[in-house]
């Protein structure tokens, strides 16, 4: 099976722990600013924001791909580590660093599609690709959710 890597960074308007927060509520469906290109809500019985939550969400791009994250790591206002299983089994490290009164805001995925079909498909399309324009847009509409908080 084909190992997709993929790292993305934008600059968002905000703080890092405005930031870190905002993404934490959006994977417990507190939010849903990254609608509709995701959607995820808290596991019942697991504790928000900490290591140990759980999340199941979907992703819909060219269908609708379904998973969980289980957060590994977790550091305030500044990293956000997590392992996924479901339609792709792999890692996520979310990074938050100041920079000028702003936020740089970086997201480094690693993973193999489980799914019977995404694995068919995969050495045909570049799923790292379509990856990036994903976040490029979540990005965008993170800037946009925080720009009228």
């Amino acid at each position: 099976m084909p190992r997709i890597d993929a790292f993305d960074e934008a600059v968002v308007d905000s703080s890092p722990l405005v930031v870190f927060k905002a993404i934490l509520d959006e994977y417990a469906g507190i939010t849903h600013w990254r609608m509709p290109l995701a959607e995820s809500k808290i596991r019942e019985g697991t504790p928000h924001g900490r290591e140990g939550a759980i999340y199941d969400g979907r992703r819909h791009t060219r269908g609708t791909l379904k998973g969980s994250l289980r957060i590994t790591k977790i550091v305030e206002g500044k990293l956000i580590e997590f392992e996924e299983e479901g339609d792709f089994v792999g890692t996520g490290i979310w990074t938050f660093e100041p920079t000028n009164g702003k936020t740089k805001i970086g997201y480094r995925w690693s993973g193999r599609p489980q799914r019977l079909l995404v694995r068919l498909v995969s050495p045909f399309i570049n799923i790292g690709r379509m990856h990036s324009d994903g976040m490029q847009k979540i990005f965008m509409a993170l800037n946009s959710y925080l720009s009228q908080k």
